[in-house]
């Protein structure tokens, strides 16, 4: 949906949703040259694009290999410097290209993966595997990834322990291996309060975007929170996603990215890219969009609603439950 004409909808908008208040910092951030905007990464005070590569699609079969380094380098070339990877992305693929596409430019990027083994031996043999497939010493941020399910990490006290994935997580970061910790994921927002309450997660990566602020509602839940211990923020799923390929209408691609740059105390966005032209039209509408006013927020908001009554299915677009 065109923006003009959210903006002659947006007077019929009734309340009940939340309003922004003021403008996002993806707006306050410093800007480049080039368009590109930067902030920092809550307390880890790392500097990053709020633009953010997920390169998830990048490791598919049919994606060239050729094509996905290309992607890194023109991304790099463009300003990007926050690359999101994770072990299980492709079994491994991912990390590999990611990692052959930045040998001789690692000094220019941010890179992030995960681990979901809730063990030490576990975390720290796949932290080494990773750190193999990337051909690197070090990683920036290490996720616990999915920490929202239950099946995936069950005793959150064992998992924060010594002999658990965090005891694995603290080594790792005095011998150099890591310099950051995080938690992303989507299920269970309750559980993410865990993760604050530790003191030793920098930042979390969660599911946001103008849909799911109806289901999850990581937004009011968790990041209010976050925020206020200076954890770095990161979105994921801006344009809907998960198990069932759910995904937002084309015609409220530019409208979806708005919606995620105009929340306050975003860090940074990031966006899963296969193929050139996907990268393209990402980097043009990033550059492009304008945060979006109180009255155009909240018309989004309504507009999200209609989705999720339209269709069940959105209810559990990246599974259950909610709470």
């Amino acid at each position: 949906m065109e923006r003009r004409d959210f903006i002659k909808r947006a007077a019929l908008a009734s309340g009940g949703f939340w309003a922004l208040g003021r403008l996002s910092s993806a707006w306050a951030a410093d800007v480049a040259s080039d368009g590109m905007a930067y902030g920092t990464l809550g307390r880890t005070g790392a500097r990053v694009s709020r633009f953010g590569f997920g390169t998830a699609p990048i490791g598919r079969g049919w994606v060239p290999e050729a094509e996905a380094i290309q992607m890194v380098h023109k991304a790099l070339d463009e300003g990007i410097n926050y690359f999101d990877t994770a072990p299980i992305y492709q079994d491994g693929e991912s990390e590999r290209r990611l990692g052959k596409a930045l040998k001789g430019r690692r000094d220019e990027a941010f890179v992030v993966t995960k681990i979901q083994d809730p063990s030490y031996r576990g975390t720290m043999r796949l932290l080494e595997e990773s750190l193999g497939r990337l051909q690197m010493d070090a990683v920036d941020l290490v996720h616990l990834h999915n920490f929202g399910d239950e099946g995936r990490f069950p005793d959150l006290d064992f998992l924060f322990g010594e002999d658990g994935a965090m005891g694995a997580l603290r080594e790792a970061k005095r011998k150099g291996m890591l310099r950051f910790v995080g938690a992303s994921g989507h299920l269970h927002p309750s559980r993410f309060q865990r993760a604050i309450d530790s003191g030793e997660v920098d930042a979390l990566m969660v599911a946001v975007n103008y849909i799911n602020q109806h289901t999850y509602d990581f937004e009011h839940k968790v990041w209010n929170r976050a925020a206020e211990e200076d954890i770095g923020l990161v979105s994921m799923k801006m344009f809907g996603g998960g198990s069932r390929r759910f995904k937002i209408p084309e015609e409220d691609y530019e409208i979806a990215m708005s919606y995620t740059l105009s929340l306050p105390d975003l860090s940074t966005a990031v966006i899963g890219l296969g193929a050139m032209e996907h990268l393209d039209r990402a980097l043009r509408t990033f550059r492009s969009v304008k945060p979006l006013s109180d009255a155009e927020f909240m018309e989004v908001a309504r507009r999200g609603k209609e989705l999720i009554e339209s269709d069940s299915r959105w209810q559990a677009a990246h599974g259950y439950p909610l709470a």
